[in-house]
């Protein structure tokens, strides 16, 4: 990642107190995302440049530290520090340092650490240990094989550079070492007086990332101590960041993306920022401020990226101290959405070994979005029986032993799960499961079919229109009605349960009254091999008027702007024709080639007709983004007259 060069990436060094001597500890840190087991690490504060005597000369066994009784070099034993966690290394004792501080520390220099090499005492036997006044403090990493040591942290303090250069490292020229920053570039932090301390800002500021001597090869001796170090009160601490959340936890490129974390602190947050890149690899640093939530929660949405790949993050909180802290980097996986199973598809067949068809998804769970096209307890009373519709323009029936309760009804968005079984030749879903998801949702994608489409296995149901003039109706059928349509293929069969309660309505009863144009909206089905369209709602009768009258031209009329079908954009259209004509209008591609059928069928009207175009072709797949062509033409029955007109169609991209 870009930003990782920046972020920590090994232990360091985060608060130190020099004096008093009882209360002499260090804070060592690991903000990695990693355990790191501390047995083949070192501290030392223990140089003297006079003698040549350098913590780094220890692979060769001699002059590798001053000898002196307030100093020492001390390896670490075999102490597993945590991920994003922390340990105080008192340099005194246990005892001395509960004393002082009425609590305990993880591990104390004269208790617990060990000679740097094994049968040689290494750890000076006075208690005072750092000296306040200007001194060096080196954490480093050995192998116990290499010729070289590899530095960790690297801190030097005191009042002038004058003093400090005394006690500055610079293995620039030395044996297999890269070289170190130049003694007199060399930042030094301050020291402090009594019940105070220095902290660590933040990060390591502008330390070099590259070709050092440090364990992931930083130039530690490069780090600007004077801007990254701060003398603070002893009861100051960092603020804490906890908690990190991400949701979606599985995002989609679609989707916006809300990063929230508990932030704490004791004297009061100043600021919380969020720092991703996207994609991780490739993309620059962006900053976002994080807001303030409620308790202690500060969150930020990072805006759907359109694109998949991995986004990485980490949180930075800055109190009004001035003192910041920085979470690990965590990464998101960001996917494209699955493709969608739609219910169209659930029909799919194949053919076997055997040469026998079956359906693809029998004996399968599926999973579909889906809208409620004719709710339970509507056609039976004593067990579910009820139909879902989807945007593919098709539909299915669910079936339950029982009714559900509470109801699912016509308009209800939902997840379904279920088991996908075949029933009397049709396929259905059982055993489902489903999440509500809206209300109030139109059917979507409703297709008007002709009489002779009822029975088809691909529309069966699927929640469609058909209209026509009433030819003839019968009633207390079998416990319903049964209600003739005739239009241009034929007589259409429509069947009203009395469960229903639909012919209660005065409206709908009149409407289905013979000799009447209506349209009628309900589930394609069949009875005894015919097909049959069953209402369910007075809504689904209505008067049929295809559109307002016109003056019978041949005239199309297109918006005049581009739309994106990506962001579920339509354009309006508007089309007359004459009366008595065959009406065709089709989409063509720049080159002239055919694209889709919008509508082709025989009008005895002069009429003026609006409607919409989604940007999808016949198979319901979206079209590429370009200029078309939409093409209207009409053909008088009697006469043959041929009359066209024509206009274009933008479509953009995301």
């Amino acid at each position: 990642m870009p930003f990782l060069v920046f972020a920590a990436d090994h232990l360091m060094i985060s608060e130190i107190v020099l004096q008093p001597t009882d209360g002499e500890y260090i804070l060592i840190t690991n903000p990695t995302s990693s355990d790191i087991s501390l047995e083949n690490y070192y501290l030392s504060d223990g140089i003297d440049p006079l003698n040549g005597k350098y913590y780094y000369n220890l692979p060769s066994g001699a002059n590798y530290w001053s000898g002196s009784v307030i100093d020492f070099i001390a390896r670490f034993p075999n102490y597993n520090l945590k991920a994003d966690s922390s340990l105080v290394l008192s340099l005194t004792s246990h005892s001395i340092f509960e004393n002082h501080y009425a609590t305990t520390a993880d591990l104390a220099l004269q208790d617990d650490m060990m000679d740097a090499i094994a049968g040689v005492s290494t750890i000076g036997f006075l208690s005072e240990k750092l000296d306040h006044n200007a001194e060096s403090l080196i954490l480093f990493y050995w192998d116990g094989t290499s010729t070289t040591v590899k530095d960790v942290d690297y801190l030097i303090w005191g009042d002038d550079s004058t003093t400090t250069a005394s006690f500055a490292i610079d293995k620039s020229g030395v044996g297999d070492y890269q070289d170190d920053t130049p003694v007199a570039s060399q930042s030094f932090m301050s020291s402090h007086e009594g019940n105070f301390k220095l902290i660590r800002n933040g990060d390591e500021g502008t330390e070099t990332s590259l070709g050092g001597n440090g364990i992931t090869g930083h130039d530690e001796t490069s780090e600007n101590l004077n801007d990254t170090w701060s003398v603070v009160d002893l009861t100051i601490v960092k603020p804490s960041i906890s908690d990190i959340s991400v949701s979606p936890d599985s995002p989609e490129t679609t989707e916006d993306i809300v990063i929230s974390a508990d932030v704490t602190d004791d004297v009061g947050i100043s600021s919380v920022t969020l720092t991703y890149t996207f994609p991780s690899d490739t993309g620059s640093p962006r900053n976002l401020a994080m807001t303030y939530s409620s308790g202690d929660t500060w969150a930020v949405t990072i805006p759907a990226t359109g694109v998949e790949g991995e986004l990485a993050y980490y949180i930075t909180a800055l109190n009004t101290s001035g003192l910041s802290e920085s979470s690990q980097i965590g990464g998101v996986d960001i996917a494209n959405p699955l493709p969608s199973l739609m219910i169209n598809e659930i029909r799919e067949t194949a053919v076997d070994d055997s040469g026998d068809v079956y359906f693809v998804y029998e004996g399968k769970t599926v999973t579909l979005d889906a809208v409620v096209s004719l709710g339970s307890g509507i056609l039976r009373t004593n067990f579910t029986d009820m139909f879902i519709q989807d945007d593919s323009g098709f539909g299915i029936r669910l079936y339950g032993p029982s009714l559900l309760s509470p109801a699912l009804i016509q308009g209800d968005s939902i997840t379904v799960t279920a088991l996908v079984e075949e029933f009397e030749g049709i396929l259905q879903l059982t055993e489902f499961s489903y999440d509500l998801i809206a209300a109030n949702r139109p059917v979507p994608a409703i297709r008007t079919v002709g009489s002779l489409e009822i029975a088809t296995a691909e529309n069966q149901g699927s929640f469609i229109k058909i209209w026509g003039a009433v030819q003839s109706r019968s009633d207390d059928i079998g416990g319903g009605s049964n209600v003739g349509i005739e239009d241009s293929e034929g007589l259409a069969s429509v069947r009203i349960w009395d469960s229903t309660n639909l012919l209660d309505d005065p409206t709908a009863d009149s409407l289905l009254q013979v000799g009447n144009l209506v349209q009628v909206f309900g589930i394609a089905s069949n009875y005894n091999g015919d097909g049959q369209l069953l209402a369910g709602y007075a809504t689904d009768i209505q008067a049929y008027k295809e559109g307002e009258d016109s003056d019978g031209e041949t005239r199309l009329l297109v918006e005049p702007y581009p739309f994106v079908p990506q962001l579920a954009e339509v354009i309006q259209y508007s089309y007359k024709f004459p009366a008595n004509s065959r009406v065709t209008l089709r989409i063509f591609d720049g080159s002239g080639r055919f694209v889709m059928t919008l509508f082709e069928d025989y009008r005895s009207l002069a009429l003026e007709v609006t409607k919409t175009w989604d940007g999808r072709n016949e198979v319901y797949q979206i079209v590429p983004a370009g200029t078309y062509i939409m093409h209207l033409e009409t053909v008088n029955r009697a006469t043959g007259e041929i009359n066209t007109d024509m206009a274009p169609v933008v479509i953009g991209s995301r």
